[in-house]
């Protein structure tokens, strides 16, 4: 039985030293890289600001080809301030994700922020 284990041990240890033929891992898998990101507009009504403070969360799709997919509300806020979000969003400028050297589409949450000052 020892001797058993002493065989699947040594097996391993052999496969550890085996070194596979990989690509840098800088470009053959790489996260989606916003370069800009717009900010949003703060809402405004017909006599003036709106006084609103929150965060709105996209669910934004970031295509293979560059270009901005689907935007989904995951959290949202009155007034505009969800659809101001909305179109900032789709404003975006990024480099698509990679995986085994090859763009693919991605998906991450974007949040805009609006404050009171």
């Amino acid at each position: 039985m020892l001797y058993f284990f002493a065989a699947l041990f040594s097996l391993k240890i052999i496969n550890r030293t085996k070194k596979p033929n990989r690509l840098p891992l800088t470009q053959k898998n790489k996260s989606v890289k916003v370069l800009k990101k717009p900010e949003a507009a703060y809402p405004k009504s017909d006599t003036g600001t709106v006084c609103i403070q929150g965060t709105v969360i996209l669910r934004v799709q970031f295509m293979a080809t560059g270009e901005i997919g689907e935007v989904q509300v995951v959290l949202g806020l009155p007034y505009g301030a969800t659809e101001n979000a909305t179109e900032a969003a789709k404003k975006i400028k990024f480099e698509p994700a990679f995986k085994d050297g090859k763009p693919i589409t991605s998906v991450k949450l974007v949040t805009y922020s609006f404050t009171i000052y």
